[in-house]
């Protein structure tokens, strides 16, 4: 150690043992007496002191490390974060538009059982529940028509770019026509409860 700081230390220890010493002997002499004054001004400094300055330190420095420790978490789980967001995005793009909530599921049906050369024999009323922020919407479908046409319509029907499902399917032979069937399904779709649909 440099000369200079052991001076210095040695100085300060001195200091303090003659602080400490006098103590001693002012208390031997006159008891506690001369020590209630400072100690009532020191006192309540101190913990006006702790109040101002360490306390609201620990308090921000327990903030921190909690938005630190969330912060490592969230870093750990970003990669499957992005990777859910984006598969979530891709699907919300296959749900059809909330503005076409009333009329797209009936127009779809009909159109391409017209694209199909299929003829409607029945369609219920637009079924619709909730589930979570999205619409389950359904319709019963009654069709009279060959087992190749309801294939071809089916399969266009199943390969559809917007999300739909055949959630029954019943078929039976048409006993007025050797190659006919009778098909009663269900068809399904989801539309987004919140606004701008599709993501």
């Amino acid at each position: 150690m440099p000369p200079v700081i052991a001076s210095i230390l040695l100085k300060v220890k001195s200091f303090f043992k003659d602080m400490a010493d006098n103590i001693v002997i002012i208390y031997g002499e006159k008891g506690f007496e001369p020590f209630k004054k400072p100690l009532m001004i020191a006192v309540p400094s101190l913990l006006a002191l702790y109040a101002l300055v360490y306390s609201p330190t620990s308090s921000r420095l327990s903030d921190a490390k909690s938005k630190l420790e969330n912060m490592q978490v969230v870093a750990q789980h970003a990669d499957s974060y992005d990777e859910a967001k984006t598969k979530l995005s891709a699907y919300q793009r296959k749900l059809p538009l909330v503005k076409d909530k009333d009329e797209w599921l009936n127009y779809l049906i009909t159109s391409s059982a017209r694209t199909a050369g299929i003829s409607i024999d029945s369609m219920s009323s637009q079924r619709e529940t909730e589930v979570g922020n999205y619409l389950v919407v359904s319709r019963d479908v009654a069709v009279t028509t060959t087992y190749h046409k309801f294939g071809a319509w089916l399969a266009e029907i199943e390969n559809s770019k917007i999300f739909l499902r055949v959630a029954s399917l019943t078929v039976r032979r048409d006993e007025n026509n050797a190659n006919g069937v009778k098909v009663n399904f269900t068809l399904s779709t989801i539309f987004p409860k919140f606004p701008g649909g599709r993501g």
